[in-house]
Order: C-alpha cells, then structure tokens, then sequence
C-alpha cells in the first residue's frame, strides 16, 4: 500500500523502541508546574534566582566557573567559538567532518560568523591524537563532538580524548566539546561530569535531548569568555524576555532524567547483545559506546520506511524514529535511542520487532509486499 498514514500509525502504536511516548502540549506544561516550586518567579531578561540557580549547578557539575543558559544550542556553541576565534586572532576551526556543525547547519559558522572549517581526523572514524597533532596553519578553536551521531554514536577511547586534549593545548589551541550528549556518554568514560568537561575549555551541553527538555542549552567555562558570551547572546538575539519554562524543564531533566543514564546505557547494550544473533541485522557500534546505536540490516533501504510501517501494525511498537542514508548499497540502516520508552519493553519484544523489520525488509526485495 501507498496510501497510509505514517504519523497516524505511529501515534496508533503502544509502544516504541527510541526516545520516549507522545505527550500533548499540555501532559508537558501539567509535568513542570507541578514540578516547580509554587513561588517560584520568572527570570527576566536572563537574570533571576531560577536561571542564576541553574547556571551555578551546571557550572558546578561540569567543574567550570560559570555557565550560561541559552535557548539554542546551536547559538550558544556559534558564539563561544566566534569568541576563541577572535581571542586566537584566527577565523579557523577544526571540526569532524561528519559533526552536526559541518554536516547538519548549513554552514552557520560561515555565514553568521566569518569562520571557516578545517578537518579534524578522517571522515569514517572517530578523531585520532595524530590528528590533533597534524593540523596545520594557525587554529582559533577545536571542537570534539561527543558523541559523533552522524558517525553512529562513536566515541573515541578515553585515553585517546586525553591525548587530543593535551596536543591541542599544547599547541595553544582552545578544546571545545560539542558535548550536548555529555550525560548519555557519561556512563560509558565511567568518570565524573567534571573529569570528563575537565579536557576542554568550554563544553556545549544539551537539556531537550537526554533530558527531556522542550529546548534550552547551556556554555561552560571561563567565567570572562562566559561574560563576552552574555553580550553575544543579546547581540545575538538569544537572550528572551523570559525563559523560565526552559529553565525548569532543564533542572527537571537534572533532577529525574540524569540520574536514569546508566540503566538507558545498560538496556542499550542488553539490546545489542539480543540483536546479535539475528540473521542480516549488526549493530554498530558493537558494543553501543551510549545509549544510542545503529541498526544495519541486509536490504534496499528504500524498503526500509515501508517496512517499519509493516511492522508498526502488526506489532503496535514504532521500531525507529531516524533512518540514516547507507554508504553502502545491499544495506538499510536506522538509528535507535534508548530512553524511557525502551525500558518498557524487554529485549525479547525489541528483538522481535527487529527482527520482524528484517523479515519485512527481505521480503519487500524479493517482491513479496503482502507476505506476513
């Protein structure tokens, strides 16, 4: 069939294998004012006790000396790089080339701030210390992003982020961590949030992923670059009126989600380990380096979306949210994300549901559409 209804099917399922369950504009609003204290004020103009009580904890968290909220991740992360670029006196930065900077913002660095990329490492794995070493030319910033999404969720060895860490200073250049997933890899590195940020100079952090949140970010680092990104943040127009909804939101997720990162880490791999064994599914990467992974089964990916749809209404689980574009042709790949929706089900009724997708997948290329 043609004709139906992807969204409508999904919202018809019971259950999902990534992220979390729908909820209505209201379910969220209800969440966080009863979550929130009754007398709690609004912040004005990025100044009041809720957004300033935020701002410290993540600071503190992170082991940095000020932070500062924003509503966008990607504002906040073009500004703090802007600011190493003009304190360096170099318009470069050094990034992977399969980053959500270079890969998914159309350039953004380029156009809103005269910055120009040079790659950090090879395209089809994750940054190296000879990479670090290896940069040529005069470099305002570096960023590692962590993990590399576009990359399938990889991470490199901790002994090898030390090392970069360590050429790049040495070097005189600024370490920025795109870490807006820093709490999903947290439980992987098994170190603190502060060991972790303690590599870089300022770290990007996220609170409408892992932790739920509707939006809202977060810089940390120097309290002085933390000061120049304020005046930014205005010139920028980032700094609202009030943001109060997004604040709580994000000390909510601090509150309820974070501490869920090891058992969304330990289902991830559960999962894995039940998926290993299916014939023409792999995981990647194997084991899940976070709570996230991809999925590799053998078919045409153009089936891949009518597949899931197959599934979905026979099964009522959605099997994935994301398919990523194969590099390699035979070979249909999606993204899995495991938050709160996962932990519902087991990994017998995740295996299954996978390993249906794969049937599905292997009878629509042989031709077999109404095959159930």
């Amino acid at each position: 069939m043609t004709d139906r209804d992807p969204e409508a099917i999904r919202q018809s399922c019971r259950h999902a294998v990534s992220y979390r369950h729908a909820r209505t504009a209201r379910q969220h609003l209800n969440g966080l004012a009863d979550y929130v204290d009754a007398d709690a004020m609004p912040d004005s103009g990025g100044r009041g006790a809720l957004i300033e009580a935020l701002e410290a904890r993540v600071a503190a968290l992170l082991g940095k000396p000020a932070a500062l909220f924003m509503p966008s991740g990607k504002t906040a992360q073009l500004i703090t790089l802007r600011l190493w670029c003009q304190r360096a006196g170099s318009p470069t930065i050094a990034v992977h080339a399969r980053s959500h900077i270079e890969e998914d913002e159309a350039r953004s660095y380029q156009f809103l701030h005269g910055l120009r990329s040079m790659p950090l490492g090879h395209p089809n794995r994750p940054p190296l210390p000879a990479d670090a070493d290896a940069l040529a030319g005069p470099v305002g910033a570096a960023v590692v992003e962590l993990p590399l999404r576009n990359l399938g969720w990889r991470l490199p060895a901790w002994e090898d982020l030390v090392a970069i860490s360590e050429t790049l200073r040495g070097r005189g250049i600024a370490v920025h961590a795109d870490a807006a997933r820093i709490w999903e890899i947290q439980p992987y590195y098994d170190r603190p949030h502060a060991e972790i940020a303690a590599l870089f100079d300022t770290l990007y952090v996220s609170f409408y992923k892992g932790l739920d949140g509707p939006a809202g970010a977060a810089i940390a680092g120097p309290a002085d670059l933390i000061d120049d990104a304020r005046l930014w943040q205005q010139r920028a127009g980032a700094r609202l009126a009030t943001l109060f909804p997004y604040v709580i939101a994000a000390q909510r997720g601090l509150d309820e989600k974070l501490p869920l990162m090891p058992a969304y880490f330990a289902k991830a791999r559960a999962i894995a380990d039940a998926l290993r064994p299916l014939p023409g599914v792999r995981v990647t990467p194997d084991p899940p380096q976070c709570n996230s992974f991809q999925v590799v089964l053998d078919g045409d990916e153009r089936d891949l979306d009518a597949a899931r749809l197959d599934v979905a209404e026979a099964t009522g689980i959605w099997p994935y949210r994301r398919a990523v574009p194969s590099p390699v042709e035979g070979l249909a790949v999606f993204e899995v994300v495991i938050l709160d929706a996962a932990l519902a089900l087991s990994e017998a009724e995740i295996a299954g549901c996978i390993r249906q997708l794969a049937e599905r997948l292997a009878a629509r290329g042989a031709g077999l559409t109404g095959a159930a």
